[in-house]
């Protein structure tokens, strides 16, 4: 494990337990409900690292273009935690009576956002799935944000406000929801690729002389694509169609079935 995926588990780990603290100690639902999202984080960090290691295993017998999707099972688990979270916080706030909210819960807050700070930005760095996993944390900012006005607010003056917090990051869960299983629902169904990457392979192939009649993509992970291809064109191809597929893979992840049309 290295340095940056330590660092994103230490402050996924310290900003989950500054907010149940604030939450079962102290009285607060607001953060009550950022807790257990904080729970479902942490449970989607683990498995989105224990998928991680199997995209990178090579391409075999029964996996013929490599193990990249497995990356796609951790967002899966996340999204699955984030909807028993959803449904355990309407159940809690549905069956609420009076409360009081301690000035506590303000400090764990305001300490919890800046815990949170590391995971959100390291994890927009690297792979795809925990870009995903980064998505999720940096709502924390946003929970983070409305605990602090709803807790101070909580303490100092009503608990309705506190409670109406509560009900704003319980919206904002099934929101989350609904983006990254469009996100997901794409790469189920074979969604093509984003219309860069098609001007990318006209340039590669004007460079070389070639003429694309057709092209077929799909996308294999975030940045990796499959397809087929059929270019027409003259002089060397037994030399242009190893570079042009060399090229295509190196630079934009992109491996083609290339067929030759004289």
């Amino acid at each position: 494990m290295n340095i940056a995926v330590m660092l994103i588990v230490l402050g996924s780990i310290t900003g989950g337990l500054l907010k149940i603290t604030g939450g079962l100690f102290f009285g607060s639902n607001t953060l009550f409900v950022d807790a257990l999202t904080s729970f479902a984080n942490l449970l989607s960090l683990f498995m989105i690292l224990h998928f991680r290691r199997t995209t990178l295993m090579p391409a075999d017998t029964d996996h013929h273009f490599g193990h990249e999707r497995f990356e796609y099972v951790g967002i899966l688990v996340a999204m699955l935690a984030y909807s028993f979270v959803a449904g355990v916080s309407v159940a809690r706030l549905s069956s609420l009576r009076d409360y009081s909210v301690g000035i506590e819960a303000f400090y764990l807050a305001v300490a919890s956002i800046i815990a949170y700070l590391p995971p959100v930005v390291l994890s927009r760095r690297m792979s795809s799935s925990m870009r995903a996993y980064g998505e999720f944390t940096a709502s924390e900012f946003i929970e983070a944000g409305v605990g602090i006005i709803a807790t101070l607010g909580g303490a100092l003056y009503t608990y309705l406000i506190d409670f109406a917090g509560a009900l704003l990051l319980t919206g904002y869960i099934f929101y989350e929801l609904l983006n990254n299983g469009k996100s997901l629902v794409e790469i189920m169904v074979d969604a093509a690729p984003p219309l860069n990457i098609y001007e990318n392979i006209v340039k590669e192939a004007e460079g070389l002389g070639l003429e694309i009649k057709a092209v077929r993509l799909r996308r294999l992970s975030h940045m990796k694509f499959h397809g087929d291809i059929l270019i027409k064109g003259g002089g060397n191809m037994m030399e242009k169609i190893p570079r042009f597929k060399k090229a295509l893979k190196t630079k934009y992840g992109v491996d083609l079935c290339v067929e030759w049309e004289e």
